[in-house]
C-alpha cells in the first residue's frame, strides 16, 4: 500500500520494460474483473443482485479493515466526502446493472457494453464539462456508435430481452464514476478510494440485501467470497499498473476483458456470439481503443492556467 505523498509522487516511466509491466499488470486486473463478473452470474442463481453486492463489499470490507487499522486511519479523510459519495453512487448503480445484464443476458455482451465507457467519458467532458471534443475522438465514438447498435440491435423486441440495455447503463454509469475518479486522483490515495467506496458501498445496499435476503448455500459463499477477492485485486491491479505507463499506453489492454469473458461465456455458460454481435464488438473495441491513444498528458500548466481543454488532444483519463 503507498501513502498519499507516494502516490502523488509517483510517474509512469516510458520505457518498453515499464510499458510491458503496466501491461501485465492491467490484464491480470481485467481478468480479475472478468472473473468477478462471472462469479455475480453464478452466484445471482441463488440469491439476488443487491444481496450479492452487499454481500461482496462487505466480506472486501472485512479484508480491507486490518490495513485500514494498521494505518490508524490515515486513508479516510472527510474533506472531499460527497466526490466519494457520487463516486459510490454511479459506481454501485453500475456494478447492479452490470451484474444484472449478465445475469439477464450474454456474459460477453455485458463486457462489450460496460468497454463502452472510454467512449461515454469524452462525450459526458464534452457536453457536461464543457471541454471541446476533437475531429479524431468524433471518429471513435462514430466507430464505437456503429458496434454499440450491432450489439443492441434496436427493434421492437429490444424491451422484451432487456439485458443489453441494463449493460449499455452500466457503461455510462461507469464513465461517471471514472471521471469522478479522475478528479479524486488529485489528492486522494488509491486505498483511500477503495475504503470509501466499500464502506459507502455497504451502507446503501444493505437495505435491498434485507429486501431480498435468501440463505446463500457454501458454492453461492465460495462465489461471493471469490467475487470480493476479484474486486480487490482489480482496484489495485488497475492503479499499480498506472504507475509503471501511462493511460494511452496500456489502456487498450482492458478490452482482453472481452477475450476472458467470451472464453469464460462459452466454457462455463455456454453461451456463443452470433456474428453481427461479433462484429459489434469488434468496432466498440477499436472505437475505443483510438479514444484510449488519443488520450494525452496534460502539459506542465494546471488546469486552472488552461482555459479551454481539447478532449482527445490534452486531457488523460485516470484509473480506477
Amino acid at each position: 500500500m503507498t501513502s498519499d505523498s507516494q502516490s502523488a509522487s509517483a510517474q509512469p516511466s516510458d520505457s518498453t520494460e515499464s510499458i510491458l509491466l503496466g501491461a501485465g499488470l492491467i490484464t491480470l486486473g481485467f481478468l480479475a474483473n472478468t472473473l468477478q463478473s462471472a462469479f455475480g452470474k453464478a452466484a445471482q442463481q441463488v440469491i439476488g443482485a443487491g444481496q450479492f453486492i452487499w454481500l461482496a463489499m462487505a466480506i472486501a470490507l472485512g479484508l480491507l479493515l486490518p490495513v485500514l487499522v494498521w494505518r490508524r486511519g490515515r486513508d479516510l479523510r472527510t474533506e472531499v466526502l460527497p466526490y466519494y459519495l457520487l463516486r459510490a453512487v454511479f459506481g454501485l448503480g453500475g456494478f447492479y446493472l452490470f451484474v444484472s445484464a449478465a445475469k439477464l443476458g450474454s456474459l460477453v455482451n455485458a463486457n462489450v457494453l460496460l468497454n463502452t465507457t472510454p467512449i461515454f467519458i469524452p462525450l459526458i467532458a464534452g457536453f457536461i464539462l464543457g471541454e471541446r471534443i476533437s475531429p479524431g475522438l468524433w471518429g471513435a465514438i462514430a466507430i464505437g456508435f456503429i458496434g454499440l447498435l450491432l450489439i443492441v440491435q434496436p427493434g421492437g423486441e429490444l424491451l422484451q430481452e432487456p439485458a443489453n440495455l441494463l449493460a449499455l447503463g452500466a457503461g455510462l454509469s461507469a464513465a461517471i464514476e471514472f471521471l469522478t475518479v479522475r478528479w479524486l486522483n488529485r489528492s486522494e490515495s488509491p486505498l483511500s478510494q477503495v475504503a470509501y467506496y466499500l464502506l459507502i458501498g455497504t451502507v446503501l445496499t444493505m437495505p435491498l440485501a434485507l429486501v431480498q435476503w435468501q440463505p446463500p448455500d457454501w458454492r453461492t459463499w465460495g462465489l461471493v467470497a471469490g467475487t470480493a477477492i476479484a474486486f480487490l485485486a482489480f482496484q489495485f491491479l488497475l492503479v499499480r499498473a498506472y504507475r509503471y505507463a501511462k493511460p494511452h499506453q496500456i489502456g487498450v489492454f482492458q478490452y482482453t476483458s472481452v477475450i476472458f469473458s467470451a472464453a469464460i461465456g462459452w466454457v462455463w455458460f455456454d453461451e456463443v456470439p452470433g456474428w453481427v454481435a461479433a462484429i459489434g464488438m469488434v468496432l466498440i473495441t477499436v472505437g475505443g481503443a483510438i479514444s484510449i491513444y488519443l488520450e494525452r498528458r496534460p502539459d506542465s500548466k494546471s488546469a486552472e492556467e488552461t482555459p479551454e481543454k481539447t478532449v482527445g488532444e490534452t486531457a488523460e483519463t485516470a484509473p480506477v
